[in-house]
């Protein structure tokens, strides 16, 4: 009896034993969680999330309409970051680029949804809300980038910027509320610069807080068994670690030039190519279609003219001064317009030729490859905006027009000379700025650059 008592006795410590250090070891698990979330560098990132976003958040359910459900996916992208940079700071970066390429997977999800969005509601009056989002968010691919993440946040709010000040422009002394979305959404980019400059300068910082191995099952605290306290992102993010897919991109070094929007309005459509400024979030699986169906209709006061390819024979002739023309995605084909009308805006066309008597106010390009425009009698302004390869040719009675370029390259103005002769002057694309006296900027075309 008495060798009995004592095995029980034993075996009653033991349990005890290994009760207390489990005990212990929850304690300490929960002190090292609530320990990273005082860390800098997710304390900051948290401030941006729960005042700056939050106050856009609220603006943008104000207006509502498409905002509603385009400020859910950035909520959720925000979450889906956040989560990220808590498992990337307590864990080495992994040798297998799959496994970044799975972590960023509910980023980029959230990204190409956002940039599909935008290219749905291309007819929507808050379309330049949408695009001014859109076109800032590949901003979030910093996390990818090396080694200059700063900068290329800076590029992308620069982008977002030319959409911005035409909500600026549309609601000018209309309704201040827009303009305070506006300052906000630059708030929020800008924030997001500052905050990576300071912790990130030189790329994303990885396992400062500890350092365990991404995938390595046999680790106690190994990514896949790692909680997250944060409610907010613990549903999106755990369960698309645990069920991650083979599909999300494979392009995950340094941005290059080629793969972004702005300079390349070809990659417009598919899912974060500028473009949609960068590719390094995109899924081939999930890329929408470049093409439509052709459309040559007049809604409203707006002529429509869409997905035409190899037409010569596209022509408006029966407009006025109250009608505006929109030329979407149109490649080898000659446009002509008959008569005046109050602007023209061509989109992502390439290799196309418009020839149009007047307008009242513009001829726009956006996002255009190799374009050729001529008019008849006048036009105000030439706006060039994320275009290469734009050449407009000058009436006699239009030599006054004024020009507007960003972000373009290869732009030529031909103005007539002698009978049937042009004579080309090509738009300087460099510039050289000097600091006069301490208080004035003065700039001026750069000689080297061949104008």
């Amino acid at each position: 009896m008495d060798s009995h008592v004592k095995r029980f006795d034993h075996l009653n410590n033991r349990l005890d034993s290994v009760a207390n250090d489990l005990q212990a070891s929850v304690g300490k698990s929960k002190s090292t969680n609530d320990q990273i979330d005082y860390l800098p560098v997710l304390r900051d990132y948290n401030t941006i999330v729960n005042e700056s976003l939050a106050t856009f958040v609220t603006t943008s359910r104000k207006i509502g309409g498409e905002l509603s459900t385009m400020i859910d996916h950035l909520v959720r992208l925000f979450d889906a970051q956040r989560a990220f940079l808590r498992l990337a700071i307590q864990t080495k970066k992994p040798t297998n680029e799959q496994q970044i390429i799975d972590l960023i997977k509910p980023q980029s999800m959230e990204i190409e949804a956002i940039v599909g969005f935008t290219n749905q509601n291309r007819k929507s009056t808050l379309f330049n809300h949408l695009s001014a989002i859109s076109e800032g968010i590949p901003a979030f691919g910093w996390i990818l980038i090396s080694p200059t993440p700063a900068p290329h946040i800076k590029e992308m709010s620069d982008a977002a910027q030319f959409y911005s000040n035409r909500v600026l422009k549309d609601f000018k002394d209309k309704d201040s509320f827009h303009t305070e979305w506006v300052k906000q959404w630059i708030k929020i980019l800008t924030e997001l610069h500052a905050y990576v400059k300071q912790y990130h300068t030189t790329g994303l910082t990885w396992g400062i807080h500890s350092q365990r191995d991404v995938g390595n099952g046999s680790t106690r605290n190994s990514l896949s068994k790692m909680q997250i306290d944060d409610g907010l992102s613990k549903n999106g993010v755990m369960t698309s670690i645990n069920s991650l897919g083979t599909s999300a991109t494979s392009h995950l070094k340094k941005v290059p030039d080629e793969l972004k929007t702005h300079k390349n309005p070809q990659l417009k459509e598919q899912p974060i190519e500028r473009t949609n400024k960068t590719q390094i979030f995109t899924s081939n699986a999930s890329s929408q279609s470049t093409s439509g169906p052709p459309k040559l209709v007049l809604e409203g006061n707006k002529w429509l003219i869409e997905y035409q390819s190899g037409r010569t024979d596209v022509k408006l002739t029966e407009v006025n001064m109250k009608q505006t023309v929109y030329i979407y995605k149109c490649s080898n084909s000659t446009i002509t317009i008959q008569g005046k009308v109050n602007s023209i805006v061509l989109d992502q066309c390439t290799k196309v030729g418009i020839q149009f008597t007047s307008v009242v106010s513009l001829i726009e390009f956006v996002n255009c490859r190799g374009v050729k425009a001529q008019v008849l009698e006048n036009v105000p302004t030439v706006q060039i905006e994320k275009t290469d390869g734009c050449h407009v040719y000058l009436s006699k009675s239009s030599l006054n027009t004024e020009f507007i370029t960003s972000k373009s390259s290869e732009m030529t103005i031909n103005v007539p000379h002698g009978d049937s002769e042009y004579k080309e002057y090509p738009i300087p694309e460099q510039f050289k700025t000097c600091l006069k006296g301490g208080k004035q900027l003065i700039t001026t075309p750069n000689e080297s650059s061949g104008v």
